[in-house]
């Protein structure tokens, strides 16, 4: 009876610790997946001017944006910093997520190799984050916030 007794007790001790380890596990998964959402639409505008898919990269403009930047300044703006088809990469450093309004930083290494510092505000629109700002090199004068 007693051997019975000590065998259940460790199996529901291990079924409790693995219980609480699966559960740490899918908490820390789940949040690093917020976090990295954010870079997502950064990541799928860059493909789409890949591809010279002109209206699907400025899609992922918010709408203030969009009513401010008209789609010839968008394109003109990503060549001039040759972003704009080339086969580069982002990646990003530092994120803050307030509510509604997130903020990455890192860089974007073009093709050639050269590095440029990138900072990026995203707003979330009908549950989607769309790209509110945009800024290539060191962050604006008077603008700590972008120090993420």
């Amino acid at each position: 009876m007693r051997k019975w007794f000590i065998i259940i007790v460790v199996a529901v001790i291990l079924v409790g610790i693995g219980s609480l380890a699966w559960l740490g596990y899918r908490g820390v998964t789940g949040l690093v997946g917020i976090f990295t959402e954010v870079d997502d639409p950064v990541i799928a505008m860059h493909v789409a001017m890949g591809e010279n898919r002109d209206e699907a990269a400025y899609g992922y403009l918010a709408q203030d944006l969009q009513e401010t930047v008209s789609q010839q300044e968008f394109e003109r703006e990503f060549r001039a910093q040759r972003i704009w088809g080339d086969d580069g990469k982002f990646n990003f450093t530092s994120r803050n997520i307030a509510g509604n309004v997130a903020r990455i930083k890192g860089s974007y290494t073009r093709e050639d190799g050269s590095v440029l510092p990138v900072f990026v505000q995203l707003v979330k629109e009908r549950e989607a984050w769309k790209i509110s700002r945009f800024h290539f090199g060191a962050p604006p004068p008077g603008q700590e916030e972008w120090e993420i």
